[in-house]
């Protein structure tokens, strides 16, 4: 069954894009592309999906991933500033 006609997504469709991992509407429209045209599949779509995920809940128990941990950066280095130079750049006219 089709559940968005502007963009032909079927039921199957969406099925296959909770399998990988879509949670919301906005996963399954940034995958397939729904409800960037007139929107009116939106609410079939959202209620398809909760029925999705009601029926699978090991898709629901997705772990997170594990934090990243990231050193520090180092602290500045300080340094003597260049000394004063002529100005070679400069034209007298």
């Amino acid at each position: 069954m089709y559940l968005c006609i502007c963009k032909a997504v079927s039921d199957q469709q969406i099925r296959q894009a909770v399998a990988q991992g879509a949670r919301t509407v906005g996963d399954v429209s940034a995958r397939l592309g729904v409800g960037v045209e007139c929107g009116k599949c939106l609410d079939s779509i959202r209620e398809f999906l909760d029925e999705c995920l009601a029926a699978s809940p090991a898709a629901v128990a997705v772990a997170a991933p594990p934090p990243v941990v990231v050193d520090a950066a180092p602290p500045p280095v300080v340094v003597d500033a260049a000394p004063p130079r002529a100005a070679w750049f400069a034209i007298d006219l």
